[in-house]
């Protein structure tokens, strides 16, 4: 018997301790006969003592094509609490939230200026163009209760005539929750909007308020509309082998961003991207990473963080981790999977991809509905993903994945 030389061994030794780290899934939310979907279109929120809250989307079960779901009218907005750092859950509709006031509610006006920097502040934003929820001007609702009760629903002013908004022809809002909070009256919310009903037209752009959001000022393009004005109408997105087929960025969908600010002030942004020619027959969707250096008025590409698959791709979740690296974690449709990269030098480079999950399964064995997770770091340092997903014990539900990014 040939003995095996200690080069392999030492490389089996490693490739052992390299072995994907211990993960802990749990059902959040799960009914037969119900469906639930998308976290990342209605938030997610972590509080002290490791209590979490995630929003989502709940209807009745319907198989069908596309969305197993029930129509316009049969779904709500619910929320799920956990006070274990994520290991078990409470699902419920709360009351005076989103959708209770019509898709197309009367605004109130904001008397007293918000604290974005309450221990227990919670801010959930609404648009268009999604599932539960049909305002064109977009709104807001916060809670300083983590939750329990919120107040709103909240406009944004007039910013669906804001000069930059004509200059491109977009009317309709479509932002997903996503805000940075840089004082006590003072934050960031990221948004985005589209040409009436065209899907796909999405692009990024950044409002602040200095009074408690008692007024929003625009502060400038993530991602832009692309048009004359576009600076190097040259660059393009490395898509393709052929170079003539790549678009340029500005010419590719830029949607449902999550957002930190880093400790040197740097804001980095994850957004989905997708890029569809049907005169080609070309689909690509994608992750990226953007940064701002001046607090929202400028950005600059980072990195692409990984591919979301093909069909309509994913959008991303982010968070710090505790060892001082960035964690990325969004879906793969055409797998049924999701994944999860890192960055350790705040987004310039990401790791290839881990596999958190990849047991999907369901009725008619779509992969195409999963993912659109939430991200939350725990005071252990442990992460806990949110999602939702579909296996075959547990159909059309939301999840949890909590595992030690150390191990990675």
């Amino acid at each position: 018997m040939k003995s095996i030389p200690m080069s392999l061994l030492i490389a089996l030794l490693v490739s052992s301790l390299q072995a994907t780290p211990e993960m802990k899934n749990v059902v959040i939310y799960q009914e037969d006969g119900r469906y639930a979907g998308w976290p990342a279109n209605n938030g997610a929120w972590i509080f002290e003592g490791d209590e979490m809250l995630v929003g989502f989307t709940e209807a009745p079960f319907e198989l069908r094509k596309g969305h197993n779901i029930g129509p316009e009218g049969t779904r709500t907005s619910w929320l799920a609490r956990s006070k274990d750092g994520g290991q078990s859950w409470v699902a419920y509709d709360p009351e005076e939230y989103v959708g209770d006031f019509g898709l197309l509610p009367e605004l109130k006006p904001l008397v007293i200026p918000i604290r974005f920097d309450a221990p227990l502040f919670a801010m959930r934003m609404v648009g268009t163009a999604y599932h539960g929820s049909t305002d064109p001007r977009g709104h807001f609702f916060y809670s300083y209760d983590g939750g329990d009760t919120w107040m709103g629903p909240h406009g944004f002013g007039d910013l669906i005539n804001h000069p930059e908004m004509q200059k491109y022809g977009l009317s309709e809002m479509t932002p997903r929750t996503d805000y940075v909070v840089l004082g006590r009256h003072e934050a960031l919310i990221m948004m985005s909007a589209r040409i009436e009903g065209e899907f796909g037209t999405d692009r990024l752009f950044v409002l602040r308020t200095t009074d408690g959001g008692q007024s929003f000022f625009f502060m400038g393009w993530v991602v832009p509309p692309f048009g004359p004005d576009v600076v190097n109408p040259e660059a393009t997105v490395p898509l393709f082998d052929d170079p003539s087929l790549n678009p340029h960025p500005s010419q590719a969908r830029a949607v449902m961003p999550q957002s930190f600010l880093m400790a040197d002030g740097t804001v980095v942004t994850a957004m989905r991207r997708r890029y569809k020619n049907e005169d080609l027959g070309l689909n690509r969707n994608w992750v990226d990473a953007y940064a701002s250096r001046d607090r929202g008025r400028t950005w600059s590409f980072m990195a692409t963080i990984g591919d979301a698959g093909t069909g309509n791709g994913n959008p991303p979740a982010l968070s710090p981790t505790a060892d001082g690296r960035l964690c990325a974690v969004f879906g793969d449709r055409a797998k049924g999977r999701i994944l999860v990269t890192y960055s350790s030098d705040q987004g310039k480079t990401w790791s290839e991809p881990f596999v958190l999950r990849d047991d999907f399964g369901s009725e008619d064995m779509e992969t195409n509905d999963l993912g659109y997770p939430r991200l939350l770091l725990r005071s252990d340092g442990k992460m806990v993903a949110l999602y939702y997903y579909s296996t075959h014990e547990n159909h059309h539900g939301i999840f949890a994945t909590i595992w030690d990014p150390e191990e990675h």
